[in-house]
């Protein structure tokens, strides 16, 4: 069961480094890919600073967890990945359903999966 929460932390970390890395890279093109528009240079820069920041915390608390022992940051992963899923179904019942939303909250509901499997199981080890 380990090697399940280690291979669960490490899809998370890969993920959530790959979409932290776009956002720092092409922030224009991360931000169409989630329905986001960069409407002047303080557009890009906030979607390069928030998007990347979100994604990119996600991946350090993973590595952290996978390779420096500290499952408990999982539960921050968990979190981090659960309020965007809040936000979502908010933003059903308020302003009805999106093109894609559910496929965002399907990976969401994945990753908050992956990271409380492996929250418990590295915690184990």
């Amino acid at each position: 069961m380990i090697w399940l929460g280690r291979i669960g932390v490490a899809l998370v970390g890969l993920f959530s480094l790959a979409m932290g890395a776009m956002a720092f890279a092409s922030p224009v093109q991360l931000g169409e890919m989630l329905g986001l528009g960069a409407l002047s240079p303080l557009g890009a820069n906030s979607l390069r600073a928030d998007l990347g920041a979100l994604f990119l915390a996600g991946g350090l608390a993973s590595l952290l967890a996978l390779f420096a022992g500290r499952a408990q940051w999982m539960w921050g992963v968990a979190v981090l990945y659960g309020l965007a899923v809040v936000g979502r179904v908010l933003g059903l019942v308020l302003d009805g359903p999106a093109e894609g939303v559910v496929q965002s909250i399907v990976v969401e509901l994945v990753l908050v999966g992956l990271s409380v499997l492996g929250a418990k199981t590295l915690a184990r080890s």
